[in-house]
């Protein structure tokens, strides 16, 4: 008797080795489909930066009769006829929630008020959200500084305005993702020169940011014994106006 017997392979359940071809078909369709989800969701991903692009150029805003100065660690803005204008200091961190909030609630009367020569504003941008001294690490405050710091140093004052502006009101999904890459798209969208967008997708003032918002930092401390955003400083001194978003008519009426 042989081992062999005779069989009817109709109806009958066949096991096949993961190992033969048929197995091999199967792990590359897997592959296959889970290269096409990679593709669809960077598809997603790409058109959606690419909507919030165009979002923020189309809605750039004149910034007519301002003028824009960088003087060491400070931005100041001004308007045309300024003697006489009522000053403060404005410190805030592009990672802070609170600063988009207050940004969000004043900037539209603050650029107003500039405009007719009413009110100066020293912007002093700080980067301690990317953490301080040895706990300090290049992020989000930093790259966004370095983005605005590119503009503000190339005296480019629409491009700068509306790009701050851009950073605080869509604070919340750039967060995490505003690399040098994008922010330099960003910032070519509203009206940035070529020279500009090159500084700011080669990096080339991460450095000075961080220069830049740390000597911020240490100013803030030195004069009000804290650190933390957002803060209005007239005469060296916190404003006393609650909630900080009336800071602006508690100024102009001191």
């Amino acid at each position: 008797m042989t081992s062999s017997s005779k069989s009817n392979t109709k109806g009958s359940t066949k096991v096949s080795n993961p190992n033969s071809t048929g197995g091999k078909g199967f792990l590359w369709a897997i592959l296959a489909l889970l290269l096409v989800g990679a593709l669809v969701i960077g598809l997603i991903v790409y058109n959606g930066r690419g909507a919030q692009a165009e979002r923020i150029a189309e809605n750039v805003e004149p910034v007519d009769g301002v003028n824009m100065e960088l003087t060491d660690n400070i931005i100041t803005l001004s308007g045309e006829n300024s003697d006489g204008a009522k000053e403060a200091s404005l410190y805030e961190d592009f990672a802070c929630s609170y600063c988009a909030d207050l940004a969000k609630k004043t900037d539209a009367e603050m650029l107003e008020k500039i405009k007719a020569g009413e009110v100066k504003v020293h912007i002093q941008p700080l980067v301690f959200l990317d953490g301080t001294g040895e706990q300090y690490q290049l992020g989000h405050s930093t790259n966004t500084l370095a983005a605005v710091l590119a503009l503000a140093d190339k005296g480019e004052t629409e491009a700068y305005w509306n790009l701050r502006k851009a950073l605080l009101e869509e604070q919340e999904s750039l967060y995490g993702s505003a690399d040098p890459e994008k922010l330099a798209d960003l910032a070519k969208g509203v009206g940035a020169s070529k020279d500009a967008v090159d500084a700011i997708r080669n990096g080339e003032y991460v450095d000075k940011a961080k220069e830049l918002g740390e000597a911020n930092e240490k100013d803030l401390v030195d004069k009000t014994g804290d650190l933390s955003s957002p803060r209005v400083l007239v005469d060296g001194k916190d404003v006393d106006s609650k909630p900080l978003e009336n800071w602006l008519d508690d100024l102009l009426a001191s």
